[in-house]
């Protein structure tokens, strides 16, 4: 099991670290804007002007703690919602990407199971202050 954490982490972080990277510094061909729902949507957060630039920073501060293994059970959960919308995004809007999204989402949530130990106060139905 711990071989399995530690390739899950590490392909995790480095597909959340490589695909914020793209974003600044472009290295992989530019894929067109998607159309219909899927063009709406993402036209709607390019719109917003602040949401991408903001996403990927955090995509690649989680990436590279995952990938140091540092506060690793934290940037989990922090990537957690990224993931879901991720997997959503691709199941339900663009569904030529599920692929990518499945990968992502399976990933983070084996990590989260893996790590479980360390969420578990958070469980706590009647904490004590």
């Amino acid at each position: 099991m711990k071989i399995a954490v530690l390739i899950a982490r590490i392909l995790l972080g480095l597909i959340f670290v490589v695909f914020g990277l793209n974003f600044f510094f472009p290295f992989m061909p530019k894929q067109p804007m998607p159309t219909g729902a899927a063009g709406a949507f993402a036209g709607g957060l390019w719109g917003s002007g602040y949401f991408f630039q903001y996403l990927k920073v955090i995509e690649i501060v989680s990436g590279l703690f995952l990938l140091l293994n540092r506060y690793t059970a934290f940037f989990l959960l922090a990537l957690l919602p990224i993931s879901v919308n991720i997997f959503l995004y691709h199941a339900i809007l663009l569904p030529a990407g599920i692929p990518v999204g499945a990968v992502v989402i399976v990933l983070n949530i084996f990590l989260c199971i893996g790590y479980i130990k360390y969420y578990k106060s958070v469980f706590t139905a009647k904490p004590t202050v």
